[in-house]
């Protein structure tokens, strides 16, 4: 089944427009539906700000409220300046139709902003947001984090050079989880619109085996005609080095792989390996818990 609506949270302009850009490229191949979506804090209340010369000031929740307008308006702005470039057109999600093509839709609400942006991902077939680079704010990560772990969908983040197509190369990084199969199954469109795709599965001489055969085969059975690599590295070898090296040298436009939710996985796929291969690799990555 075709992923035809994506989810783009909206909260600072320059990811924006890498996430729409990509989101664009992807929903002219599938006469997809782009949803930007931008949630605003909400203020302080005024009864909460106390100075020592007692009293309470409005100024703070005042000056707080113009930030968040300028903000909105400037994205609302953009989003409009990238429906015209890419040609999507502006329609609700609920107005589209196949004959409209490539459409996009703004969505402006008020909450929590990280609780909001991973409930409103729910009702969409996937998340695309750039990856948070070196200088990201602690809030880029915590959506990217929220999106990953709480949406129950997948997540394509996106490097800062960018999605101008469907991908034609692929990778997938597997290792018989319950998230890496659930990432397969949920990139299975991208997959069959691929040129060629290959499974690369590494581990450690007493590691568990990893069956690549069977993923292989299901991927087969769904059009998608999959190679395989299964490396096997010495003790004193890493094994996220080596699966990053066996990437690099495949150079594909897409790796596809699991999100772990435990916090050390967390940790590791969030600020290590995904934000290595993005930096070096200048690839998108299609993740899922």
């Amino acid at each position: 089944m075709a992923q035809k609506s994506i989810f783009i949270p909206f909260f600072e302009q320059k990811s924006a427009e890498t996430a729409f850009r990509a989101a664009a490229a992807l929903a002219k191949e599938s006469n997809g539906h782009i949803t930007a979506v931008h949630i605003r804090s909400r203020p302080v209340p005024a009864t909460t700000v106390y100075f020592p010369l007692g009293g309470v000031s409005t100024e703070f929740t005042k000056s707080f409220q113009k930030a968040e307008d300028q903000l909105a308006d400037d994205l609302k702005a953009l989003f409009d300046k990238l429906c015209a470039e890419t040609g999507a057109g502006v329609v609700n999600l609920e107005e589209h139709k196949d004959e409209h093509g490539a459409t996009a839709s703004w969505i402006e609400s008020e909450g929590d902003v990280l609780m909001e942006y991973a409930f409103k991902a729910t009702a969409y077939d996937f998340s695309i947001l750039a990856a948070a680079g070196d200088d990201a704010n602690p809030m880029e990560e915590s959506i990217a984090e929220s999106l990953l772990f709480e949406s129950g969908r997948p997540v394509l983040l996106t490097p800062a050079s960018g999605l101008s197509r469907a991908p034609q190369k692929v990778v997938v990084a597997w290792n018989g989880s319950q998230e890496a199969a659930r990432a397969v199954a949920a990139s299975l469109s991208l997959l069959k619109g691929a040129q060629t795709v290959t499974v690369i599965s590494v581990r450690k001489a007493d590691d568990p085996f990893i069956n690549t055969d069977e993923i292989t085969a299901y991927l087969r059975f769904h059009g998608v005609e999959a190679a395989r690599m299964k490396v096997e590295v010495q003790d004193n070898e890493n094994v996220t080095a080596r699966l990053d090296q066996e990437v690099r040298q495949e150079q594909p436009d897409l790796l596809v792989m699991g999100a772990y939710s435990h916090s050390r996985w967390r940790e590791a796929v969030l600020g290590g390996f995904t934000r290595h291969m993005i930096h070096e690799a200048k690839m998108p990555v299609f993740m899922m818990r």
